[in-house]
């Protein structure tokens, strides 16, 4: 069976994902996360990718970000190199740190956008790595709910442009959305979702199918 179609474009935000070898290799936070930051930074430098949101998990990662030019692979490619030359040199191990290639998920700007930043960054709970999301210091929710400083260039989308004005609104708005218990997309649903080429409404996905000479 062929590579799934990966599909380059830099009008829509992607929900991108990448694990480990096996899943099995785990990585050591206090080790790994400024190495990860670091290359966060330089893939944004070079190749203008835009990072919203991000969460640092024990053996993979999960950002949503925006792709200015028609580049993501590249700035992926360069982004998990980065990062697993890195490691393997601080932590004295050879050998591929990174297992499939990375996920890659267009996503609506609509209520399928907001079910995915949800989703990921209550991704620490649901693993049971902590039980309040505020003492998890490995993901931009942090910044965008508290106003926490991050190590790395975080970029506003849609979301945070429509209350830009006022911090505040900023903050309460990613707090509620994340915090509230009431859900409108099930985890299941959104996981599912993600795992294909577009996460959206039936109109979107099939605009997108019809753009990219696809079939659905």
């Amino acid at each position: 069976m062929g590579r799934p179609l990966r599909i380059i474009q830099n009008i829509y935000p992607y929900h991108l994902v990448c694990r480990t070898n096996n899943r099995t290799f785990r990585f050591n936070q206090r080790q790994v996360t400024r190495i990860v930051f670091q290359a966060l930074k330089e893939t944004h430098e070079k190749y203008d990718l835009l990072i919203h949101h991000f969460v640092l998990m024990s053996n993979h990662y999960h950002i949503i970000a925006t792709a200015t030019e028609e580049n993501l692979h590249r700035a992926m490619q360069y982004l998990n190199s980065r990062i697993a030359v890195r490691y393997n040199k601080k932590v004295g191990r050879s050998g591929h740190l990174w297992g499939d290639r990375y996920g890659s998920c267009i996503i609506d700007t609509d209520e399928y956008y907001l079910a995915c930043v949800r989703y990921i960054y209550r991704n620490p709970k649901r693993a049971g790595m902590v039980d309040d999301l505020e003492e998890f210091s490995d993901s931009s929710f942090n910044f965008w709910a508290f106003g926490k400083k991050m190590d790395v260039l975080l970029v506003e989308d849609h979301l945070v442009l429509r209350w830009a004005k006022r911090k505040s609104q900023v903050r309460e708005f990613f707090r509620i959305l994340v915090l509230n218990e009431d859900i409108w997309i099930s985890d299941t649903e959104v996981k599912k979702g993600l795992k294909r080429m577009f996460f959206g409404s039936a109109d979107f996905t099939q605009r997108m199918y019809d753009i990219h000479c696809c079939t659905p």
